[in-house]
């Protein structure tokens, strides 16, 4: 199977949360997630990074299987979300679209990449230690992710999550 990697549409914005949401059944009979109230990144979020050129999709024979969305913190990048279509894992795709979201931040002069993801599902914390991002050690974050772990705070429980760096 064969895929390319291309800037987001906004008129794929629909799909991407399709797809969103079907990746999150992943968690269905896990504690870390409550399927039934999760919201999905709105709107106005996936618009948002579509127009700062950090909104990828990976498309596989004309349908998208997955994507990679982020904004711009100062000179650094976050990584809000990554995911693929439940019918197209483990064939690489979450891999090519971290990294080429990464170049695109680095294209952006960010000077590192961040993420916030559970600590223990192989498919979060391992699986992007696979791809060279490091643990963030709570006395180490910087403002704004305080900020997001704040947020996050509302609807997880904290202790499950962690933040990762990768420097470029």
């Amino acid at each position: 199977m064969s895929f390319t990697l291309r800037a987001t549409h906004v008129a794929d914005i629909f799909r991407l949360q399709d797809i969103e949401r079907a990746a999150a059944e992943l968690f269905r009979d896990s504690d870390l997630i409550d399927i039934s109230s999760m919201g999905v990144v709105s709107l106005g979020d996936h618009e948002m990074a579509i127009g700062r050129g950090l909104s990828f999709v990976a498309d596989v024979d004309g349908r998208i299987a997955g994507f990679a969305i982020g904004d711009m913190h100062f000179d650094d990048v976050y990584l809000h979300e990554l995911d693929v279509d439940p019918a197209y894992q483990q064939r690489g795709i979450g891999a090519a679209l971290v990294k080429h979201f990464v170049s695109g931040a680095r294209a952006r002069g960010a000077k590192a990449v961040y993420l916030s993801t559970f600590r223990t599902p192989p498919w979060n914390a391992p699986f992007y230690r696979k791809l060279g991002f490091v643990d963030v050690a709570r006395g180490d974050y910087l403002r704004w992710m305080s900020a997001i772990e704040t947020e996050q705070a509302k609807f997880l429980d904290i202790e499950t999550r962690v933040f990762m760096r990768l420097g470029l």
